[in-house]
């Protein structure tokens, strides 16, 4: 194996090590494919109506999403089972928050009831509606595509992303992956951009904007906060509010020209990246190996 290349195999019912980890952040791909993944996550975040875009507009909502595809690739999914899955048991995401998750979503025909029941019980099996399978999909379409660029071997899971066999093996293995370790903890700097509304495309924003020699995955940039807000489909007030917490908590400065974006946010940005990378692969290519 040269210096560059990823390990051409993985245990696929493993675990993502520090080791998977690592590899994905040394690559010398992979700002590249960071810089990609957040050009087209926001052109399909655009793209998406507004309901839509709701799904996954903060990190606690995407759980939940992302725990809705979970169960039902196991044939799971009901309300008694959604409202104990791991969002909520971690406290990521309120009981109230998910009731409320749970009533948009099903008023809104992006989960209903397998039998069309009108009025679904605790226990009703329930299910995603296309609509919001063809969210979920973009998600792990746009993944898949960076991931490839430095790891080559998830590339024939691309022609699977119609066949809705594949995408639940694959949700699957995402969500025993996610099980088995805490991955993403909830106390960490770059939740400063991702616990908020559309906070997750302002960091896009902010990672499109860097200088091409800089040193970290972010430096210092030019922040207009009309694009930020345009971006999270926020308003300017949200956008002002969370640069000041930024600057509160340390984590941004600013000598009114540039954005600076502090070392510890930075570096927390590129671990996240990464893990959600190696996720990305060791789920993708497990689910390759059930076919």
């Amino acid at each position: 194996m040269g210096p560059f290349q990823l390990a051409a195999s993985l245990e696929t019912d493993g675990e993502v090590s520090a080791a998977d980890i690592g590899e994905i952040r040394d690559h010398p791909g992979f700002r590249a494919a960071v810089e990609a993944y957040a050009a087209a996550n926001l052109a399909r975040y655009s793209g998406l109506s507004l309901v839509e875009r709701w799904l996954i507009s903060d990190m606690g909502r995407a759980s939940l999403s992302g725990s809705v595809a979970v169960l039902d690739s196991q044939g799971l999914l009901t309300a008694a089972s959604f409202m104990n899955s791991p969002p909520i048991r971690s406290g990521e995401v309120s009981r109230g928050r998910a009731r409320l998750y749970l009533h948009r979503a099903m008023a809104n025909g992006l989960i209903a009831a397998v039998a069309g029941d009108a009025t679904p019980g605790r226990n009703t099996p329930l299910a995603p509606t296309p609509r919001f399978r063809a969210v979920m999909t973009g998600v792990l379409s746009v993944g898949l595509l960076a991931v490839s660029r430095i790891a080559p071997e998830v590339a024939p899971a691309l022609s699977r992303l119609e066949d809705v066999g594949f995408l639940r093996r694959a949700s699957f293995h995402v969500g025993r992956l996610l099980a088995a370790q805490n991955l993403f903890p909830l106390d960490l700097p770059v939740r400063l951009f991702q616990g908020r509304d559309g906070g997750t495309r302002m960091l896009e924003v902010l990672i499109q904007q860097q200088a091409p020699d800089r040193v970290r995955l972010l430096g210092r940039c030019r922040a207009s906060r009309s694009a930020l807000a345009r971006a999270g489909f926020v308003s300017r007030a949200h956008v002002i509010q969370t640069l000041r917490d930024g600057l509160a908590a340390g984590l941004l400065e600013t000598d009114g020209r540039w954005l600076i974006i502090a070392p510890a946010l930075s570096d927390d940005a590129t671990r996240y990246y990464a893990t959600l990378f190696a996720v990305t692969r060791r789920a993708t290519l497990a689910a390759l190996s059930d076919t």
